[in-house]
């Protein structure tokens, strides 16, 4: 949310720096994120005179222009079609001048004619967006030559970014950030009144049609001069659906004439991020950005039978919207009608057919008050997420619609130069039921863990517009303001005392920890270790959403029968996840897409599948995904393989248990690729699995590459480490190891592991590690057989081995190896 200090200055006499402010509405929950200094940056750029301008004598869309910046005249080539006559006054840039997009001013020759400087649009200094021409002010601007622009333009203002919180939505304008600054600062901000229009009329019953109606006039501080009634069609406004659309009010301004803004109004728009259009439609956006209330302007004679309708659109309906696209209605969806069919979207975007044009003449004002509810769904399910929608669904202030109608009637009728109609529409379908809250002053000090005094909390509520029902003993019973939709409960109004003393005035304590009896439970200790584990093998840690859809489940070959939600966020989100394998792998994805050359990420979380019962059944899993390619001294970047997770795998759990687990080729989840995965096997049970995802799996989940996934049960493991008990260190070696390798022509059918254990065993204890170095097939290797290598590391703890005794153990190894796996020893 931008806000201008200058504007909040106008609406509250608020006497302290930018920087008092900034602290003052941070520390009572309005962060002050960032804070703009307007004005600042234009050194060297004034208002000048033009004295003299004649055709560029080389280039046919150039000016040669003589100028008097208040010292010299100046001789300026000018590109910009719009130069005044001798006379008129610019904003002049001049040489050594850096304007805010970064350019230097400099002499330089255009077109072999030399430029002393640059006349300026308010695009390329950074007030306003208009490009397509220099910026020539008013010839009523009583602006000197060589005035610095900042003054002249009067640009000085700080722009303050603040980060508001969805519950706020009174805050979604300059009137709600000026109360709280009255409520901090004690100033006793008052609503001002809108200033009187130049003219008003007594519309009659040709505009009020029988409504029920608000008058206008006493809302103004002035007086206004009458004029006539125009002939203008009567209008009346009927509310069908009153939940959605519990009060709705328009206001006529007739007569008026559209053209662009004045420079204050384009000037406080483009600082607070809009974007000049013309007078009418500027002053509906300056409205919002004043009340935080969202006001429409229908041009009155393009509204069909002089009928506004509010109410659920008909299933199929369709309208253009001022967007000029086209869109399709539910029967949930709330429209503004005229007589005919809809002319705008309620609370989202108006209508292409009824928008204020250049010819407009009388300008009809909607300002209504609609369900948050109804509005947060249609522009979801439309995907216009606009700057009405964004209030109307957070919630506005239905009881302003008055105050709001005669501020955007006088300010058209005075940019414009119409004349309003004195009376308003004002119908209320459902009026406005305000809340009353209880509050115990005692019960706050409690949750505040300081005193709060019954003086205190009434002046606190008092100042936020809380009207006070009852005042008993121990308790305050107040009404919650309109504009504070938030404000439902007791501790609702205790934290509106801690904002307003300023949370930095909560004292703070150090708790007091009360240590369980029996500890950390072992279950989340492994989960720590586990973790510590992954991060250390040089994975990242993901977290995904427990929630999926039934397609993500179906993509990924998981299980999809799944625990289904009662109230999911979305279709995207409508079930909990059997496995943790969509939401990482999707994860990866993502990284992929956003050109990460690999993706190492590990989750630790639960899965959910139905038990029949209340609750799920819950699995703990941590899940492992090697996506992209993995750097390599030797040969360059390659492809992550089996061993790649095997690797990692090994380390996590030699890390944790002290174990080094083993692969065997078991079935694996049909997601994993039948020939590249392997069941992880710990202390002979399965704990785990490993390999790379099925390439058809992989192309559905738009993965790019071979890629490696793997899963360890984390109960189990738990359990394993309760039977194996803490790790025990060891003490180093006292005899050397001796080495020896052997290598053997085996069939396929016999692993690498199953081979390595049958060697251990029969080293008769020497074997201290069998590990397999060495791989390989191809030409000269038998069909069905491959040639495997074993480096065997002996080692007898009691005494030296010698040469004899090792080559004898040796030899029975290769008999184990011929008499059990018919290996050729080579």
């Amino acid at each position: 949310m931008l806000v201008s200090l200058r504007w909040l200055r106008e609406l509250c006499p608020v006497d302290a720096s930018v920087s008092e402010i900034s602290q003052r509405l941070s520390l009572a929950g309005l962060e002050v994120e960032a804070v703009d200094e307007k004005g600042r940056g234009l050194a060297g750029v004034v208002v000048a005179e033009v004295r003299a301008k004649a055709p560029h004598p080389k280039r046919d869309k150039l000016t040669l222009v003589r100028v008097f910046d208040g010292g010299d005249e100046l001789d300026v080539v000018c590109g910009a079609s719009n130069v005044p006559e001798p006379g008129g006054r610019v904003l002049f840039a001049r040489p050594g001048a850096v304007l805010p997009n970064g350019m230097d001013i400099a002499v330089r020759k255009v077109g072999g004619v030399e430029s002393n400087g640059m006349i300026c649009s308010e695009a390329e200094l950074d007030i306003g967006s208009d490009a397509e021409g220099i910026f020539v002010l008013d010839s009523d601007d009583g602006a000197q030559p060589g005035s610095p622009v900042a003054d002249a333009l009067d640009l000085h203002d700080f722009i303050l970014d603040i980060g508001l919180t969805p519950n706020r939505p009174d805050c979604l304008g300059h009137v709600g950030i000026a109360r709280e600054l009255g409520v901090l600062f004690g100033v006793g901000y008052a609503p001002r009144k809108a200033a009187g229009p130049p003219r008003t009329f007594t519309a009659g019953a040709s505009f009020e049609a029988g409504q029920p109606t608000t008058k206008l006039g006493p809302l103004w501080d002035t007086e206004a001069e009458g004029v006539d009634a125009p002939d203008l069609p009567g209008v009346s406004v009927e509310i069908v659906d009153g939940d959605r659309c519990p009060r709705y009010g328009a206001a006529l301004v007739a007569g008026v004439s559209v053209a662009p803004s004045p420079f204050w109004l384009r000037y406080r728009l483009h600082n607070l991020g809009l974007r000049a259009l013309s007078n009418v439609v500027d002053a509906t956006n300056l409205i919002l950005l004043e009340w935080g209330h969202p006001i429409h302007g229908f041009d009155l004679h393009r509204l069909r039978g002089s009928r506004v309708v509010v109410r659920l659109a008909t299933e199929g309906e369709r309208m253009a919207t001022l967007d000029e696209v086209e869109r399709t209605f539910t029967g949930d969806d709330l429209l503004i009608c005229d007589g005919e069919g809809p002319v705008a979207v309620a609370g989202v975007m108006g209508g292409l057919e009824s928008e204020i044009r250049d010819e407009t003449q009388d300008v009809l004002i909607e300002c209504a008050y609609f369900d948050p509810r109804s509005i947060r769904r249609t522009s979801r399910r439309l995907g216009l997420h606009t700057d009405s929608s964004h209030r109307f669904e957070r919630g506005v202030d239905p009881e302003a619609i008055p105050q709001v109608l005669a501020s955007a009637a006088s300010l058209i009728a005075e940019l414009g130069g119409g004349a309003v109609a004195t009376t308003a529409i004002d119908c209320i379908a459902r009026p406005h039921d305000p809340r009353s809250i209880r509050l115990r002053p005692a019960r706050a000090a409690q949750l505040l863990g300081t005193p709060v005094s019954d003086e205190e909390s009434l002046r606190i509520l008092e100042s936020l517009g809380c009207r006070i029902v009852e005042q008993s003993g121990d308790a305050i019973t107040a009404e919650a303001p309109s504009w504070r939709p938030d404000l439902q409960r007791e501790v609702d109004l205790i934290e509106e005392v801690a904002r307003v003393r300023g949370y930095d005035q909560i004292p703070t304590a150090v708790p007091r920890v009360h240590p369980s009896e029996s500890g950390t439970p072992g279950l989340l200790k492994t989960v720590d270790a586990l973790r510590d584990a992954a991060v250390t093998a040089g994975l990242y840690e993901a977290v995904n959403y427990g929630f999926l859809s039934i397609d993500d489940l179906r993509k990924a070959r998981v299980s999809t029968d799944a625990v289904t939600l009662a109230n999911p966020l979305s279709e995207e989100r409508a079930v909990m996840r059997t496995s943790l394998m969509p939401g990482l792998v999707g994860a990866a994805t993502r990284a992929q897409r956003h050109g990460a050359r690999e993706a190492r990420l590990f989750e630790i979380a639960r899965s959910f599948r139905p038990s029949g019962d209340v609750l799920p059944i819950e699995e703990t899993t941590l899940a492992i995904v090697l996506a992209g390619q993995r750097s390599g001294w030797i040969g360059g970047e390659q492809s992550f393989d089996l061993y790649d997770g095997k690797g990692v795998i090994e380390a996590i759990l030699a890390g944790v248990l002290g174990r080094t687990p083993t692969l065997a080729p078991r079935d694996v989840p049909a997601y994993m690729h039948p020939k590249r995965a392997a069941v992880v096997t710990l202390a002979s049970r399965p704990v785990g699995f490993v390999g790379e995802i099925h390439p058809d799996v992989a192309d559905d989940l738009e993965l790019i590459g071979r890629v490696v996934y793997a899963e360890l049960d984390v109960d189990a493991l738990y359990q394993i480490s309760e039977e194996l008990g803490p790790t025990q260190a060891r003490g180093l070696p006292k005899f050397p190891a001796v080495t020896r390798d052997i290598a053997m022509l085996v069939r396929e059918e016999f692993t690498a592991g199953e081979i390595a254990d049958a060697l251990s065993e029969a080293s008769s204890g020497l074997a201290e590690s069998v590990t397999l170095f060495d791989l390989y097939r191809g030409d000269q290797i038998p069909a069905g057989h491959r040639s495997v290598a074993f480096r065997v590391t002996y080692r007898d703890p009691e005494a030296t081995l010698t040469d004899k005794r090792v080559d004898k153990v040796h030899a029975s190894l290769a008999k184990v190896a011929r008499d059990r796996f018919e290996a050729t020893i080579r």
